[in-house]
């Protein structure tokens, strides 16, 4: 017996089309994924060197800036970038480990998480017992703070151009 479901679209109207922001709990806050409407966007992974040609890439085709924060660079250096518009934003691992830095960054741009599974890794690796561990530790360590600060996520485990692709396809959103 077949059951056939009629589709009913639902129009939605609003009363401020104009209205940017919400108000909750006396803040102002944009309604755009990422906080204020800045035209950053930050970008965690494990692997160091997709994260770095991957936020060039996506400022050339944005024409925007690009941002390569180091480890060395400490804390200052992710605030002077969070006070800036228009940036696109390598930043290292540990970046993400603080709770303060992760609020920082989600108010103030896109967080974009180029996530690597345990074989994407491993393939990029000698594939060593070594590498083995140090890879599990890595995973273990920060993909959870990077899932908490990101908006936004991109699987690793297809081809750059395919990388790149989506990742711009969901800062555009």
């Amino acid at each position: 017996m077949k059951t056939t479901i009629e589709m009913t679209d639902i129009k939605y109207q609003v009363a401020e089309p104009e209205k940017r922001t919400i108000r909750t709990s006396n803040k102002d806050k944009d309604i755009v994924i990422g906080g204020r409407d800045s035209g950053n966007v930050f970008i965690f992974s494990l692997n160091d060197d997709l994260r770095k040609s991957i936020a060039a890439d996506i400022a050339k085709k944005l024409g925007r800036e690009v941002v390569i924060v180091r480890r060395a660079d400490g804390n200052p250096a992710i605030i002077e970038t969070t006070a800036k518009d228009n940036q696109i934003v390598s930043l290292p691992r540990g970046a993400a480990l603080s709770e303060k830095n992760r609020t920082l960054l989600k108010d103030n741009g896109k967080v974009l998480y180029i996530m690597s599974d345990f074989v994407t890794l491993l393939n990029a690796s000698d594939r060593s017992e070594d590498a083995r561990e140090q890879i599990s530790l890595l995973l273990n360590r920060f993909e959870p703070s990077f899932m908490n600060a990101a908006h936004l996520i991109v699987r690793s485990d297809q081809s750059y151009e395919e990388i790149l692709q989506d990742a711009l396809e969901k800062i555009a959103l």
